[in-house]
């Protein structure tokens, strides 16, 4: 199972919170993270500079 906050594998040992998303219009969506708050995944929020263009 990966954890949905920092994409790190949660191990059958540790704790685990579950998460629902319902939705509106489709089924629901059920994801799981660290009971222990976890760092975040980094995320590209701007689009990277090209070199020699």
């Amino acid at each position: 199972m990966i954890c949905a906050r920092c994409s790190q594998p949660i191990r059958r040992d540790e704790e685990r919170k579950q998460i629902d998303h319902p939705r509106p219009t489709g089924p629901g969506l059920t994801v799981y993270v660290h009971a222990e708050r976890c760092q975040p995944a980094p995320q590209q929020t701007t689009q990277a500079r090209r070199f020699g263009v």
